[in-house]
């Protein structure tokens, strides 16, 4: 589904931003991925650096950092494989809703976009998630 490498921390990072950016009417600023994140700025930093030389966030020094084109699409495909994820552990296995978070955030990483699309198709290609949160496009091509 995509034709580039990607490691679970950039994922992670991406996802971060784009959850603050949901949260913040658009805006993520360093200071909250600090905290989001639990790591410091100088590390956030050097992060933000290489999200920003593969083309996937916009960032100018003490400006917000935003997702570009390509990095929303990579941060939809993620929330997506999480909330999929999510749905299967609370309606399939059984999982107690309170319990799928965790669960998804470590699954969301090692399943295959491929293995994700059958998992939703399994599950009547929902569009909310147990927690009651809109499931975003997922992006074939990217």
């Amino acid at each position: 589904m995509s034709d580039f490498e990607i490691t679970s921390t950039q994922e992670d990072y991406l996802r971060a931003i784009y959850l603050l950016q949901k949260e913040n009417n658009g805006v993520a600023r360093v200071s909250q991925l600090v905290e989001k994140m639990g790591l410091s700025k100088s590390t956030i930093a050097q992060r933000l650096q290489d999200l920003k030389d593969k083309g996937w966030v916009v960032h100018k020094k003490y400006g917000p950092v935003k997702l570009s084109e390509t990095g929303k699409k990579i941060a939809d495909n993620l929330t997506y494989k999480h909330r999929v994820v999510e749905i299967f552990l609370n309606e399939v296995l059984g999982l107690p809703k309170d319990e799928v978070h965790d669960e998804a955030h470590r699954l969301e990483h090692a399943l295959s976009s491929k293995v994700i699309l059958k998992m939703a198709d399994y599950i009547g290609d929902p569009t909310h998630c147990p927690h009651g949160k809109k499931l975003p496009d997922f992006h074939e091509k990217i």
